[in-house]
């Protein structure tokens, strides 16, 4: 067997698998009802450096990076908005996924012709790349209607995804009350509750915050509350915000990868300034991060 042209394969595959984890983790964020998909490809990418290990191929650097290059170049694509997420966004994206998946079986599929592989493994890696396929078609086939009837919107969003030394009950715990936005949100400079008791979907708060050098008022309300995550939404005459948290265990004992999204959805004459909240909403969704992993630190 030429192991030069055996190498070359399967570090473009490994590229391909770097695109594919990377694209799976972010659909994840926007839909964790697919995590245990993701977390799946994640293991498949391990998988194929254990049997790149095991034929003595060595792993190229460089190609994992181009993978994870592409993956961030595509999301670049055309979707409808400039600024922003769409809903043919999601579409786009798990038929993207959907193509990483096949090839993946193309691979395995591959190498079960291949001398020197296991087969039982091959076999077994092939039929999960098939219920992967199975199980994400369904799902795009399901979303692709809502794709093509939602109306046309003008939002521009941020996200963010880092790791903290706390737990997700705690992390879910500390972030319940808004009115610890205080804390951790730059942009707050008040937030007061405007109900009693328990926190729980439905509590609302007043917050004022400081964006684009001017102050806004706005109700937020929790529309989500569960384990795996929280939603605020903030409404005023201009501006609808939608924060948007996803929290799962990370791989050390005691940690929490937290995914969090920030949007905007602008109204009448206030569209025109969404060139320019995008950049600040940049600026400050990276002090938000920096600010989370402190504050979430301590929580337990």
């Amino acid at each position: 067997m030429n192991s030069q042209l055996l190498g070359i394969y399967l570090n473009d595959h490994l590229a391909g698998a770097m695109a594919g984890t990377e694209l799976a983790r972010r659909i994840s964020r926007t839909h964790p009802e697919l995590r245990a998909l993701a977390d799946d490809i994640e293991s498949d990418r391990k998988e194929l450096l254990d049997v790149m290990r095991e034929a003595g191929v060595e792993p190229r650097p460089h190609k994992a990076a181009i993978g994870w290059l592409t993956e961030k170049a595509g999301r670049l694509k055309l979707n409808g908005r400039v600024l922003g997420r769409s809903p043919l966004s999601d579409v786009l994206e798990l038929e993207g996924l959907r193509l990483s998946i096949e090839g993946n079986a193309a691979m395995w599929r591959t190498l079960l012709r291949l001398p020197g592989f296991g087969a039982e493994r091959l076999e077994r890696l092939s039929r999960r790349a098939e219920s992967q396929a199975e199980l994400l078609d369904g799902y795009r086939l399901r979303l692709a209607p809502q794709a093509f009837t939602a109306e046309q919107t003008s939002g521009v969003d941020v996200e963010r995804t880092f790791t903290v030394a706390s737990s997700p009950a705690g992390v879910i715990g500390y972030l319940r009350d808004f009115s610890r936005s205080e804390q951790w949100d730059p942009a707050t400079v008040t937030c007061t509750r405007l109900d009693e008791g328990p926190v729980g979907a439905g509590s609302r708060w007043r917050t004022v915050s400081t964006f684009l050098g001017r102050k806004t008022e706005l109700v937020y309300e929790l529309t989500r509350d569960d384990p795996d995550g929280l939603r605020f939404v903030g409404r005023n005459d201009v501006v609808t915000a939608t924060d948007d948290i996803s929290v799962t265990a990370a791989t050390a004992p005691g940690t929490t990868r937290v995914a969090y999204r920030a949007h905007l959805e602008f109204t009448g004459l206030a569209k025109l300034g969404a060139p320019v909240a995008k950049l600040a909403l940049e600026k400050l969704g990276t002090d938000t991060e920096k600010n989370l992993i402190r504050v979430l630190g301590s929580v337990g």
